[in-house]
């Protein structure tokens, strides 16, 4: 017997609530939660529990104003993701840029302006 939500004029199945779920437990890197999760739900996901740790690993390095760590994570996660997502890139070196002037950094944040 399948069960269905409404909300609004949107009609949604159970799996579809749970698949909704595990994606909000993996972005915010809820691994223990999201591994029970899978299991009493018996919901089939490719994400493993590596992959949510790297993605808190990342987070806290931006988080923490260390976007060389942060980038060097993503690029030893997935090599071709800031090259395909110039915008991401951009965003991470601005960042930096930040965190430089913030740590007082001047001439080091001069000089990165400019490289």
């Amino acid at each position: 017997m399948a069960i269905f939500y409404s909300v609004g004029a949107f009609i949604y199945g159970a799996r579809d609530l749970n698949r909704l779920v595990m994606n909000y437990l993996v972005i915010e890197g809820y691994k223990d939660a999201a591994e029970k999760f899978k299991e009493e739900t018996n919901l089939e996901t490719d994400i493993d529990s590596m992959s949510i740790e790297d993605r808190m690993r990342i987070r806290f390095a931006v988080q923490n104003g260390d976007v060389p760590e942060a980038i060097r994570r993503i690029n030893d996660v997935n090599p071709e993701l800031l090259e395909a997502d110039p915008k991401l890139f951009f965003r991470l070196q601005q960042q930096h840029l930040i965190e430089l002037i913030r740590q007082g950094n001047i001439d080091k944040a001069l000089e990165f302006a400019q490289d």
